[in-house]
């Protein structure tokens, strides 16, 4: 990935296309600081110059973008309840606690047409659609600017799909 420039106003939509192997998974990792550019890369948000490395960026930067992975498996714990998992998200990038928490948690888990029932279960207790339901729910649990999907719906069903892809359009 060389010399990429983007520039994106609050609501707008982008998708980018390509090959496998050409760079759009990378690219959403550079941005995220889950890889470290090149020697001499940058990556700037909104005209800041951003740490190369995740871990080294401020509260506010890690709030600010979050990320859908392509296999939901991957990115949540298999262990714990769907609560802990979007309420760590909640205490982490909102801040939230107590009864806040509490309803901003219930606002998200209607938001991705998830039932209150659904708090108590792990993710191996969870359908694909549903696991991404989460992992969606979860990504914004901080309010970001800027939300990464890479290939959120590639590894469900076709009858799923449309629904995961209504969800992030919502």
């Amino acid at each position: 990935v060389k010399d990429v420039s983007l520039d994106l106003r609050p609501g707008e939509t982008l998708g980018l296309v390509g090959e496998s192997g050409s760079g759009k998974t990378t690219f959403a990792r550079l941005l995220l600081g889950l890889v470290p550019p090149d020697e001499g890369g940058t990556i700037e948000f909104e005209g800041k110059a951003l740490a190369p490395k995740l871990e080294n960026r401020n509260d506010d930067q890690v709030k600010a973008m979050q990320i859908v992975f392509q296999n939901p498996d991957s990115a949540l714990n298999r262990s714990h309840s769907i609560r802990h998992l979007i309420g760590r998200a909640l205490k982490r990038l909102a801040g939230l606690k107590g009864a806040a928490l509490e309803a901003r948690l219930n606002d998200l888990v209607r938001s991705v047409r998830l039932t209150d029932r659904h708090l108590a279960v792990k993710p191996r207790q969870l359908s694909g659609g549903l696991k991404q339901r989460v992992a969606i729910a979860r990504a914004f649990a901080g309010d970001p600017r800027i939300v990464v999907c890479d290939e959120p719906t590639s590894a469900l069903d076709v009858s799923v799909q449309a629904a995961i892809l209504n969800l992030l359009a919502d």
